[in-house]
């Protein structure tokens, strides 16, 4: 016998990537395993190559997915690895749509850094004409910590280095923060090269960050941000339907480490390991 509420109990959901390779299908396989064992319709796509299938849930996964995903609004959207930032500036106050940051709480960022380094009082932070909005968050954060942040804005990548000499005098250590003025290729490049010759210390937001020259790294890895957002998907259906809710940081986190750089600054750090448990342990 047919039993037609049982087909309404399987949703169908497109997962939508920027690009079908690195990071981008990683998060869709972590994504995709999770919810395919509850009997759900999965469809993958990309913005060149559309599918017409999910008519749910489209789960856009990084920002040019998100954009193609917001280009045709006829469903819920979740989006995944795209920061904070971007997000506001694309989807802020568009109807049934979501996100799991790419980027961690800035308390928590704060936190690490005072846990690997002890003693630390002041931190700085550049930032540009997308994040500059971020100033009152920063000094939340910053109070939550107890943890001083010294912010300087700049408009160009050619700013930078003057910013970050005047931030130098009254700062222990740096955050990186995902704006795209600072993060630019040739200012990012800018950034680790001054930072490092003043000997200060960077955390930064991704694994690719950590290798290219920040001391940390706080952040979700792909498989973590897929099984997240897998749990939270699952826990939205009800009535035939997903009931998002308002966006939210990532819970789960990984750290990361460039040892070399440790080393050239003279800086002893636990392992990845121990920073993580004492980091979970933190309220």
């Amino acid at each position: 016998m047919f039993w037609p509420w049982l087909a309404l109990a399987a949703p169908e959901i497109n997962v939508l990537v920027s690009e079908p390779a690195g990071i981008y299908q990683e998060t869709a396989a972590s994504l995709s395993q999770t919810l395919s064992r509850n009997g759900w319709k999965i469809t993958l796509s990309t913005p060149e190559r559309p599918s017409t299938n999910g008519r749910n849930l489209t789960v856009a996964i990084g920002t040019k997915a998100l954009e193609a995903a917001l280009s045709r609004p006829a469903r819920p959207v979740l989006s995944l690895l795209v920061p904070q930032l971007t997000y506001e500036r694309l989807a802020s106050g568009q109807h049934q749509v979501s996100a799991l940051y790419l980027d961690q709480p800035l308390a928590r960022q704060l936190r690490l850094l005072g846990l690997a380094l002890p003693g630390l009082k002041k931190a700085g932070a550049t930032l540009g004409p997308a994040s500059r909005g971020l100033q009152a968050e920063l000094q939340s954060a910053a109070k939550a910590s107890g943890i001083q942040v010294n912010s300087a804005v700049i408009d160009q990548g050619s700013d930078l280095y003057a910013a970050l000499t005047e931030l130098a005098e009254d700062s222990q250590a740096f955050l990186l923060l995902p704006d795209p003025v600072v993060v630019q290729r040739g200012a990012l490049q800018n950034f680790f090269l001054h930072t490092y010759r003043l000997k200060k210390p960077v955390l930064a937001y991704s694994a690719p960050l950590v290798k290219s020259g920040a001391l940390l790294g706080l952040y979700a890895t792909p498989a973590q941000l897929g099984g997240e957002a897998a749990g939270w998907i699952s826990e939205s259906w009800s009535g035939g339907a997903f009931h998002l809710g308002a966006p939210r940081y990532p819970k789960r986190f990984t750290i990361g480490i460039n040892r070399t750089v440790a080393r050239s600054l003279e800086i002893d750090l636990p392992s990845e390991e121990a920073l993580g448990r004492r980091l979970e342990a933190m309220p």
